[in-house]
């Protein structure tokens, strides 16, 4: 996000869309029906549910489709493949509805954990594919780490690397909640902690698992929840995805297109997912894949030739990797997409609007089968070094035609996410956490350090005040000079090592006294300016 400055102050000048209203989210105890995980078909058979049961994978369908044998062929395909591609697992005579059954095989060389289902059929002797596609829609059912989550509280940080083991100020300072990156390249350069998987041996760097065996479970014994963000470096190697190499970028895609990068990738998730769930590293309950990923061009680069379908596409596969391969070790566990504040595109040539990409994001794992996937949004203010986050801005408004999403206007974000195709499968609304969201005290931006730590007060009741915001994450302990640079100044406790305004105020965010007080600073007052959801 803080490279993006410059195209920040040029996006007043970009026209408003028009979009249709949408209504009031609704509470949590009235939401809608459930939803259903079937796709449309390609032809007369359906795929209707693929679900593990026992140490069985289950595939029903509905609807017929007239074949030359009498039958109807189930492949397990990988997410590239398409139409007769893949691996007959199991056949069944046609009709107009069929179940197949088959082993499951987890953790072996021929695991079906990860593959997509798709009916074929022999028609005038020639294979052809008769539904549409399908994963396994419950792999916690696999799961045989589960742990209870760390649910305490909505206030989080992004804690200071040098001071990250010091979790007695952290929970002095009410903070529930961390984020914290865990760069997958550094992780699988070099080795030392040696994981078998799906019949292949693999081993990973003995030093970075070594660093989050600690952070872990310190923050567990501190009460404190755990959001690792999964990034895809330049040292990812073979984790890259084949469209994302060549090119300088600050992260990229994963790899989901070739054998042996998915092959690692999958085995990637499920260590993680394995490790962090209560097998002596501690536990982590949430999982966010990439970085803003919706900033294309800088935060999760592919080639832009792929389209906006193509590249939503990739995502949604390797985000259900990450899902599958971490909910079968822990059914708790929950994993996130993440998007920036930037609602319509500022740039389209670079970054796509994050509404737009949560769309077809949507629609394409809708397509393959509907799982409990959750969001991290980074709502920063407008311009992200606008002192006051009180101030109106034309480009922010309580539309879906407003061009940015920040905490004055997050009620657009949460009813933009209770529509009823975005549900989950249950027909609730989905986990959103504000993974990332900083304000900043400099000078040179018209800040000071009493606005800094209103704003910071004004944010977090604000995620109080909506029911479907399940933690704030504010950015950052302490100022990162390369922000300082940008005249982003986030730090609570500043280069120097003082603690401004702000970290006192964070701690005492929600006291009456704080609040009148942040309420003078903004001049509004901030409890009737909240918007209840």
């Amino acid at each position: 996000m803080r490279a993006r400055i410059i195209s920040l102050l040029t996006a007043a000048a970009l026209a408003v869309g028009t979009f249709s209203a949408l209504p009031v989210c609704a509470a949590s105890s009235s939401r809608a029906a459930k939803s259903t995980a079937a796709a449309k078909a390609v032809s007369g058979v359906t795929i209707n549910s693929v679900v593990i049961q026992g140490g069985s994978v289950v595939v029903t369908t509905s609807g017929t489709a007239a074949t030359d044998d009498g039958l109807y062929h189930l492949y397990a395909q990988d997410p590239v493949m398409a139409g007769v591609q893949g691996t007959e697992v199991a056949k069944a005579p046609a009709g107009a509805t069929a179940v197949f059954t088959f082993p499951l095989g987890n953790n072996t060389a021929t695991s079906m954990l990860y593959k997509k289902f798709t009916v074929v059929g022999v028609s005038s002797g020639a294979l052809k594919d008769l539904s549409n596609d399908m994963y396994i829609l419950n792999p916690e059912a696999a799961a045989t780490h589960t742990q209870a989550r760390h649910d305490a509280g909505k206030k989080g940080l992004l804690p200071a690397a040098e001071t990250i083991r010091d979790t007695k100020t952290l929970k002095a300072m009410g903070v529930h909640q961390i984020s914290y990156n865990l760069p997958v390249g550094d992780m699988i350069s070099g080795g030392g902690v040696n994981y078998t998987y799906n019949g292949k041996n693999y081993s990973f760097n003995a030093g970075i698992v070594g660093q989050y065996d600690v952070i872990v479970p310190a923050m567990n014994a501190a009460g404190i929840q755990v959001n690792l963000i999964l990034l895809c470096g330049a040292n990812s190697g073979i984790l890259i995805h084949p469209l994302s190499r060549g090119v300088g970028a600050n992260y990229y895609m994963f790899n989901t297109v070739d054998q042996a990068g998915l092959e690692k990738l999958e085995a990637v998730a499920s260590f993680l997912g394995q490790r962090y769930s209560g097998t002596g590293h501690g536990t982590v309950d949430n999982w966010i894949v990439g970085n803003e990923v919706n900033a294309r061009n800088e935060w999760n680069y592919m080639d832009p030739a792929a389209g906006l379908a193509g590249f939503a596409k990739a995502y949604a596969d390797e985000l259900r990797v990450f899902y599958n391969g971490i909910k079968s070790q822990n059914a708790n566990a929950r994993i996130y997409a993440a998007t920036d504040q930037e609602w319509q595109s500022d740039n389209p040539a670079l970054h796509y609007g994050s509404r737009e990409f949560l769309t077809q994001l949507n629609a394409q794992i809708m397509a393959e089968g509907n799982f409990d996937w959750s969001l991290a949004s980074h709502p920063y203010n407008f311009p992200l070094y606008e002192p006051n986050s009180l101030t109106s801005k034309p480009q922010v408004t309580h539309t879906q035609a407003s061009r940015y999403i920040t905490m004055s206007n997050i009620d657009v974000l949460t009813d933009f996410m209770c529509q009823k195709q975005f549900l989950n499968p249950a027909g609730q609304v989905r986990s959103i956490v504000l993974s990332e969201v900083g304000f900043t005290s400099s000078a040179a931006m018209g800040s000071n350090e009493l606005l800094q730590a209103a704003d910071v007060v004004y944010a977090i009741n604000q995620a109080n005040a909506n029911q479907h915001i399940d933690g704030i994450i504010i950015n950052r302990q302490r100022s990162d000079m390369g922000e300082i640079a940008q005249g982003l100044d986030y730090g609570l406790i500043g280069a120097n090592g003082v603690a401004k305004q702000a970290y006192t105020w964070f701690m005492t965010a929600e006291n009456p006294n704080t609040i009148a007080a942040a309420s003078a600073v903004l001049g509004k007052d901030i409890m009737t300016s909240l918007i209840a959801r």
